[in-house]
């Protein structure tokens, strides 16, 4: 039995494009950089998606544009009420976009071509009213007509600004500007018809100081999300391929360099020793104690995790939080060879411990913290899980001199 509405029905309806100018000149060749391109786009549409309430509606997502439209009343009293904050809500989505720009750029540490031309990007919408066969295909709404077409047709205009609002006459009569806004009359010669425009630019001035930057720091970010999705591939690499050969000591040299004593090792499977990356030996500062809790932040194939394990026995636990799979599988397996029940491992973020406040004896971790992109949340959150008067044991890379600036934003610094 189809899904499908077999009788579309005629609406009167208002039409909008809200769509990312730059978009065709920011999708890039570079594997890379397609990459980092599609995660950018994405935050970006579904930070708009988030600002669409009723009347509006989604009807669908075209690359980097947003199909919207409001099914409007036949009572012109309603419908001037429903339609009384659509204006309000369009100016908001200029808004949101260049606060999430600003998101995206504080954290950005990547110079490939898409990243950098993040700042770049513009915000169009353009409207148009008119009449639609709308039919639902399951739970999807699909739009066609003349006045769709137009719509679509008129993305490609005459418009010299990148950043926007078109509305058709019609649109234009529907929608209620603010009290002296600016209009610049116009024209638009389609295949469909010669439509009378008028153009509206908004003004947007968002300018985020640093508290601000601090306080909407997200998971969701384009650019945290970039840096991190970097990092776990070269960790994939580490997982999988321990035999490579990186930058960085790993396996028995870099266990040996760093003094982990070798009854600590005795046992362990080597899974978990042949892909040990760790900077340091968070246990030099002492060990943990029979019974205690144990968090192990970016606790990679396990060891460290394990070599906790072992040492608050039975009645303790061990939390080990990282955020690459691969590494993850690695230490549920080395988990599983060795039967501690006291162990498990989760998927998590440094600057998000999946952990409850308050939970932990103990926080350690090996070479992560310099990896994130906020460290600052890092040790809020080391903070969050300890209990009072708990420990941290962290082992990591030190600086003498201040890092250079380019060197901060230099993506392949922090991975490779």
């Amino acid at each position: 039995m189809s899904d499908t509405n077999l009788e579309p029905q005629l609406q009167s309806v208002l039409l909008m494009l809200v769509d990312i100018s730059g978009y065709t000149r920011f999708m890039v060749s570079h594997e890379k950089e397609v990459r980092h391109s599609q995660m950018i786009i994405g935050e970006l549409l579904e930070s708009l998606l988030r600002q669409v309430d009723v009347p509006l509606r989604l009807s669908s997502i075209e690359g980097d544009a947003l199909f919207l439209y409001a099914i409007k009343s036949g009572d012109e009293d309603v419908w001037k009420r429903r339609s009384s904050n659509l204006v309000a809500r369009l100016l908001s989505l200029f808004r949101v976009f260049a606060e999430r720009l600003e998101e995206i750029g504080a954290y950005s540490v990547c110079r490939c071509e898409a990243c950098a031309a993040v700042g770049n990007l513009k915000l169009k919408v353009i409207a148009h009213s008119g009449e639609a066969l709308l039919t639902h295909v399951g739970e999807h709404p699909t739009l066609s007509g003349v006045d769709v077409i137009t719509l679509h047709r008129l993305a490609k205009n005459s418009v010299p600004e990148d950043e926007y609002v078109l509305m058709t006459e019609a649109a234009y009569n529907d929608l209620s500007l603010p009290d002296g806004a600016a209009v610049r009359e116009g024209s638009e010669e389609l295949d469909t018809g010669t439509f009378k425009t008028y153009v509206f630019i908004p003004d947007v001035d968002v300018h985020l100081d640093d508290d601000e930057i601090r306080a909407r720091f997200s998971n969701d970010n384009a650019a945290v999300r970039i840096l991190r999705d970097e990092i776990s591939r070269e960790y994939t690499h580490v997982a999988t391929e321990p035999d490579r050969g990186y930058h960085f000591n790993i396996g028995r040299a870099a266990l040996a360099m760093n003094g982990y004593a070798a009854e600590w090792l005795d046992g362990i499977p080597e899974e978990a020793v042949e892909s040990f990356s760790g900077m340091g030996n968070p246990f030099s500062m002492g060990m943990p104690v029979d019974g205690e809790y144990v968090v192990d932040i970016g606790s990679g194939a396990g060891l460290d995790a394990i070599i906790a394990g072992r040492a608050v026995g039975p009645a303790g636990h061990v939390i080990g939080v990282d955020m690459t799979e691969a590494m993850l599988a690695k230490a549920d397996r080395g988990k599983s060879e060795l039967g501690l029940d006291q162990l498990e491992f989760r998927h998590g973020f440094s600057e998000s411990l999946p952990v409850t406040d308050g939970w932990a004896d103990l926080v350690i971790s090996n070479g992560v913290v310099n990896l994130a992109p906020d460290k600052d949340r890092v040790f809020k959150e080391i903070f969050r899980v300890l209990r009072p008067g708990g420990r941290i044991q962290i082992a990591d890379i030190t600086v003498e001199r201040e890092i250079p600036e380019g060197a901060k934003r230099d993506i392949d610094l922090w991975t490779n």
